[in-house]
């Protein structure tokens, strides 16, 4: 997961898979607290080994005063895996560093790993921090042939 900063007007966020070209937000238009969770207009596109993903459902906290990103969740759905993360994060100078502090991997049979290689991160975009566009790499290191990962967009 690779967040890159291109210029001004263009950060690319890339996954193993998946590359999102994003128009960032001006930073001197980010400021306030905001909540940000999915909606039906966020979006999302990844897969893993267990197949395609089938939801996403996202959230966080972000003070943009202070930098600040808290109460983050991300849960994704693959066939009958649901892989949970937790994490908590910063945002500097418009690029967005997420840090996973508690992740788990379910399937139908229950909890199948509850240490999960999380590598996340994304860019805010609109005129005004409006949107998130987010990625993730998420390894299962239990076992590591499970593996998903994909962009994402969550709204306030």
């Amino acid at each position: 997961m690779l967040v890159t900063r291109v210029d001004d007007e263009l950060v690319l966020v890339a996954t193993s898979d998946y590359l999102a070209q994003v128009n960032p937000t001006s930073i001197a238009n980010l400021s306030g607290s905001h909540n940000y969770s999915t909606t039906v207009i966020s979006s999302f596109i990844g897969s893993g080994s267990a197949g395609d993903i089938s939801d996403v459902i996202a959230g966080m906290q972000v003070d943009f005063d202070s930098g600040a990103i808290s109460q983050g969740s991300l849960d994704i759905l693959v066939n009958d895996q649901s892989w949970a993360i937790e994490f908590d994060g910063s945002v500097r100078h418009g690029i967005v560093d997420l840090n996973a502090v508690n992740g788990q991997l379910f399937d139908n049979s229950g909890l199948i790993s509850n240490s999960i290689d999380a590598n996340l991160g994304g860019v805010f975009t609109g005129d005004t921090g409006d949107a998130f566009v987010g990625g993730f790499d998420l390894i299962d290191e239990i076992n590591s042939f499970n593996t998903v990962n994909g962009l994402y967009t969550i709204e306030r």
